[in-house]
């Protein structure tokens, strides 16, 4: 697969830990004593990591990292992560520049994969980042989920994104996923699609419906509260831990530090 001239692995990275925790919308600036809606970005990451750093779980970091698109706010994150023990993945976000994640990707602790295999999963992370801050799917990158589908018979999958797909009754609501269709259609027809965690929101959320869950991984910075106008809401720092049992249940705990 080729994004911008930046190359991204189709291979899948194998991990045997059926644990891991998502983090997003960190929302880093250049500095780290910079302030972002009252508070310091990059004080409440590091909060973050300091208390995971003992079980260092792999991560899953889904977009928005940075709120200025600086080099020097990816340097910041390259920085907090260099020595992390685990595999780290990043995802783009409406405030991300796709290719200085892809490089950043190159580089340990880092993995470039798009596709995680646990032991009776595979987790795909999907590159949602369009043109606005609203969400882009493009039909090339449909046709690559559709073969990944046929390449994974027999496991269950879940997907990791920034945009979310179904409403969740906010103003966040008008950049969600643009051209979502074609992913609600997958995810309605194959049972082995078992939903989604995305970021974007800044808000812990479950909405499970028959064919598949979506859920809202709460930020790392600031909360959005669930109004028609933006407002934000310092709860401290969060994130979400996963479990992908092998037998096919799937469990998930909103975590505050």
């Amino acid at each position: 697969m080729q994004r911008r001239g930046v190359a991204v692995t189709d291979a899948v990275f194998h991990w045997p830990v059926p644990s891991l925790v998502q983090i997003t919308d960190c929302h880093l600036l250049a500095t780290p004593d910079a302030w972002y809606q009252g508070i310091r970005p990059y004080q409440h990451l590091h909060r973050v990591l300091d208390c995971l750093r003992a079980e260092a779980p792999l991560l899953i970091l889904t977009g928005d990292l940075t709120e200025d698109h600086s080099a020097d706010s990816y340097a910041l994150l390259q920085q907090l992560l260099a020595d992390w023990p685990a595999p780290v993945f990043l995802l783009p976000g409406n405030h991300d520049e796709r290719v200085a994640l892809e490089q950043l990707s190159q580089q340990p602790p880092f993995r470039p994969e798009r596709r995680l295999a646990l032991p009776g999963w595979q987790l795909w992370l999907l590159d949602s980042k369009g043109d606005t801050p609203a969400g882009s799917f493009p039909a090339e990158r449909l046709a690559t989920l559709e073969q990944w589908l046929i390449d994974s018979a027999d496991t269950q999958i879940f997907w990791f994104c920034h945009h979310h797909l179904l409403p969740v009754g906010s103003f966040i609501d008008r950049f969600d996923q643009q051209d979502k269709a074609g992913l609600l259609a997958m995810l309605q027809r194959e049972p082995r699609l078992r939903g989604l965690a995305h970021g974007h929101c800044h808000h812990a959320y479950q909405y499970q419906l028959p064919e598949f869950v979506q859920v809202g991984c709460p930020a790392s910075s600031v909360q959005f509260l669930q109004t028609p106008d933006w407002q934000t809401q310092d709860q401290g720092p969060r994130a979400c831990r996963w479990v992908f049992l092998p037998d096919g249940r799937l469990q998930w705990e909103f975590l505050q530090f």
